[in-house]
Order: C-alpha cells, then sequence, then structure tokens
C-alpha cells in the first residue's frame, strides 16, 4: 500500500499550498509545500526555506575596495542566493576573509562589506555560501585599489620673476591605475597659468606685478576612486630693475678756471608696473669753451621717470665777474682763479657736491675743484704747480665690475706748462678739467645702466639712436647707453 506525506497524522509533515504554511511552528519544522513543489524547513531566522537548496552561481561583482580606507562594498550578481547566504573574498594565498556583513537584496543580488585586505593577495575569488553550505564562487574577480602616492613634495614648486614663462610639475604615481590632477576646491593657479590633467604640468606665463607674490594652491590626485590633496606654492618676484642715471659732466672753465661739476648721480630699483615701454635721454658732455665768458653745464640725463642733471660748468678767470662763479647742477662746477676770487655752485641734494672756491685774488692761483657725486670739490689757492682735486665719484658694481662714476673735474692751475688738464670720461659723467693755458676741456656724457636677473627676457627693442653695449654680469642682464635718446620696450 502506497503511503504519502499527506496522510501521515499525529506529528507528521503538513501538506499545503504556500498560503497553507503554518503559523509559528517553530524553528525545525518541515512543511511539504505542493505549490512550490519543495520540502520546506522553517530557520532561525523566521523564514521557510527549501530544505534541500540549490547551489548558488556567482556571475559578477561591482564596486571597489579601496587602499586608503582599507576597506570596500561591493555588489554581488549570480542566483540562488538565499537570506542568510554570505560572502567571502580568498587571496591568492589561499586565505578566506568573511565579510563584515553580507545583505540578502533577493535571489540574485547580494552585497558585501569588507575590511582588512591587502594589495599584496589580489585578486581576489569571491565566494557565496548559503546556509545548506552549498556555494558558488567568480575567480579572481576583487582587486585592492592602490591609492595615488605624490611624488612631489609639498611645498614650493620653485621662485620665478614675474611676466616668465614656467613649466613645473606636479605628480603622482599609481600602481594600478591611471592618475589625473585637478585643482582643489578653492584652488586657484596664477593669472596666465594651467594645471594639465593628464600629466600634472603647470604651465604658462606668470602675471605682471607690482610686489613679491606667493601664490598657495591645493592639486587633487585621483585614480578614479581614491582622491589625494597635496598644497604647493609658487613664488613670483617683481622686477626690482637696478638703475645708475649720470648726468653728462659740466666743462671745465677757460684759463685757471674752476674744474667742472660731475653729472648727477642716482642709484636705486625700479618695480615695473604695467608699463613695458620706457624713454631715455643720455646727458652730453658740457662742450668745450673758447672764451673766458662761457661755463658750459652737461646735459641732463633721464629714464624711469628720473632726471640725473648735469654738472655745472666751472667758472673762468674773468678779473672777478660773474663768469669766475661756477654754475650750479648735478654736482656745482668750480669757482675760476687768478687774481679774483671764484665761487663754486651748488649741488643738487641727492645726486652731487658744489664745487671749490678759488678763494684767493693774489696771483697766480687755482680754480676750485669742481664738485663729484661722492663729494666737494677742493678749494683752490695760491702758488704754482699741481691742479686741485675734483670732489669724488661713487664707485658702483652694476655692470658686474666696480667703476667710478660722476667724478668732479680738476681746478686749473697757473699758466706754466706743467699744468695738465683733461676732457671728462664719456659714460662715466666726469667733469671736465679746468683749464691752466687756454685749452678747450670737455664734460664727459651721462649714461643710463640698467641691470636685471636673466630669468627676465631681454629687451625687445632699443631705438637705433641709442648707443649701448651689454657688460657681463653673471646671473643678470646688462644694458649700457651711453648716448643718444629713444624708447626701449621690454
Amino acid at each position: 500500500m502506497a503511503i504519502k506525506f499527506s496522510d501521515i497524522t499525529g506529528g507528521g509533515i503538513p501538506f499545503g499550498n504556500t498560503a497553507g504554511r503554518p503559523a509559528n511552528p517553530g524553528t525545525g519544522k518541515l512543511y511539504s509545500n505542493g505549490e512550490a513543489q519543495r520540502l520546506e524547513l522553517y530557520t532561525a531566522a523566521g523564514s521557510w526555506e527549501n530544505i534541500v537548496q540549490e547551489v548558488p552561481g556567482v556571475s559578477s561583482i561591482s564596486g571597489n575596495y579601496s587602499e586608503a580606507t582599507d576597506s570596500g562594498v561591493i555588489t554581488i550578481y549570480g542566483t540562488n542566493f538565499v537570506n542568510g547566504a554570505y560572502a567571502t573574498a580568498i587571496g591568492a594565498n589561499g586565505v578566506q576573509v568573511n565579510a563584515t556583513s553580507t545583505t540578502y537584496n533577493s535571489l540574485v543580488q547580494l552585497t558585501a562589506t569588507f575590511i582588512g585586505l591587502s594589495n599584496a593577495q589580489e585578486p581576489y575569488d569571491i565566494k557565496v555560501t548559503n546556509p545548506s553550505n552549498l556555494f558558488g564562487i567568480i575567480p579572481d574577480a576583487l582587486y585592492v585599489n592602490a591609492s595615488p602616492v605624490w611624488q612631489t613634495a609639498s611645498g614650493t614648486l620653485g621662485t620665478f620673476t614675474e611676466q616668465v614663462s614656467i613649466s613645473v610639475s606636479a605628480t603622482a604615481t599609481d600602481s594600478d591605475s591611471t592618475i589625473t590632477y585637478a585643482l582643489a576646491s578653492g584652488s586657484a593657479l596664477p593669472t596666465g597659468v594651467t594645471l594639465n590633467s593628464s600629466s600634472g604640468l603647470i604651465s604658462g606665463t606668470l602675471p605682471d606685478i607690482t610686489t613679491n607674490t606667493t601664490y598657495t594652491f591645493t592639486i587633487n590626485a585621483s585614480d578614479g576612486f581614491t582622491t589625494i590633496p597635496r598644497a604647493f606654492s609658487i613664488t613670483s618676484t617683481a622686477l626690482l630693475i637696478e638703475y645708475l642715471l649720470v648726468g653728462g659732466g659740466g666743462s671745465g672753465g677757460w684759463d685757471v678756471g674752476g674744474g667742472g661739476g660731475a653729472g648727477g648721480l642716482l642709484t636705486g630699483t625700479y618695480a615695473f608696473s604695467n608699463t613695458r615701454s620706457f624713454p631715455i635721454s643720455i646727458g652730453t658732455g658740457g662742450a668745450a669753451i673758447t672764451t673766458n665768458q662761457q661755463r658750459n653745464n652737461g646735459g641732463d640725463t633721464t629714464a624711469f621717470g628720473l632726471t640725473a642733471f648735469g654738472g655745472g660748468g666751472g667758472g673762468n678767470w674773468n678779473n672777478g665777474g660773474a663768469a669766475s662763479n661756477g654754475l650750479a647742477g648735478g654736482s656745482g662746477g668750480g669757482g675760476g682763479g687768478w687774481s679774483q676770487i671764484g665761487y663754486g655752485g651748488t649741488g643738487t641734494s641727492g645726486q652731487g657736491f658744489a664745487g671749490g672756491n678759488a678763494t684767493t685774488n693774489a696771483a697766480p692761483s687755482y680754480g676750485g675743484g669742481g664738485g663729484g657725486a661722492g663729494g666737494a670739490g677742493s678749494n683752490g689757492t695760491a702758488g704754482d704747480g699741481s691742479q686741485i682735486a675734483g670732489g669724488p665719484g661713487v664707485a658702483s658694481s652694476i655692470t658686474g665690475t666696480s667703476i667710478t662714476y660722476a667724478a668732479g673735474g680738476k681746478g686749473g692751475g697757473d699758466n706754466t706748462p706743467n699744468s695738465s688738464t683733461s676732457d671728462g670720461t664719456n659714460g662715466l659723467g666726469n667733469g671736465g678739467d679746468g683749464d691752466g693755458q687756454q685749452q678747450t676741456r670737455r664734460g664727459g656724457s651721462g649714461a643710463v645702466i640698467i641691470a636685471y636677473p636673466n630669468t627676465f627676457p631681454a629687451i625687445t627693442t632699443i631705438p637705433g639712436t641709442l648707443t649701448y653695449d651689454q657688460p657681463t654680469r653673471s646671473g643678470y642682464r646688462v644694458y649700457r647707453f651711453t648716448a643718444g635718446s629713444g624708447t626701449i620696450t621690454f
């Protein structure tokens, strides 16, 4: 005789459809589900499960595991998943790491959270085990995403002169991903400078500035999963052009005359603003005189809105007339001598000093020395012999070599042949010597000298009327203009 489960009474296995399952049957009770065509077991999870589960299948995963956070949430796709299933990651060394949590989403989807995985054991197999202990595996499915590692140290990427072209890099590496670079929110590069998102190259032309400026910014290196920020800076220095301006020297006086005053001298630095074109005019030396009524100043030198005044002409032997006095200028000319007192001219404050006086009306006497940029000319006295010293000049190494500029001319001696005289030196702004024998002594021409770091571009335009050369100074561009006028453009 055939016996059916439905015939069993008194503790037998109940039979029916899904809706007919016993309520609160107790863990471990059986139920024959004719509708689902399966024998079911009531589990501790409070649900009826197929007592003979099918093997779960794992087909794919999504999500990633981050080395930076040492954690990852992945979604597992497959078949025959049941409530109570759990996920496991199996490393290349065979070690199994259970997920810290596995969430049953549906028959075909689970969500698992892992921690403590090392990229040394990747790739990981992903295994899903049902409560029946039946399991499915997908091999080599999960990789530990390595974090970007910065190769460029944080902090300064360099110091550069304004308006120069720069090219510096901030780079990171990643063992398993391609890195992209982007400025962090709120960060900005200098105007005219950009960041290459693929290479980390920072390039462009720095903007025009009037004061030294440090630009600070943060760059994010990202592999698409993990973003690592790093702070950097670029310093741009304003071009402080060093300059030396000297006016043309005054001519020496006629016949026991005073020395010519040196051209006024100005030194300092000039900071660029938006202007890149500057007019320059070089003062000529005072012309040699031909009579004892003349006194010739040197010409003014101008650049960067500044003026170095020409030196005063030296006074003459003029029987005590006005022409015996030296003229005012950048530095004053010396007074003329021989039987009269001639007074030296005054210098310009901050540029030069007064010329010396001819202090006696007894013959023979000397003319006073011309004033220099570094001191006043000496006073002339009675007697024969050497000329009277002019005022000292000022030494500068703006060209890379120490040179003395703007020295006063010597005061003229008496009419004896040993009273030598000389012209002022062109390009130095020296005064001409006072005459001892009715000869003609001119002043030297002035000059404009500029120097700036050679990281800044060369001057692009120099008019042909300007005479110049380029002395050698390590690390600098130097231009020395000694004649002419025109506008230079950087």
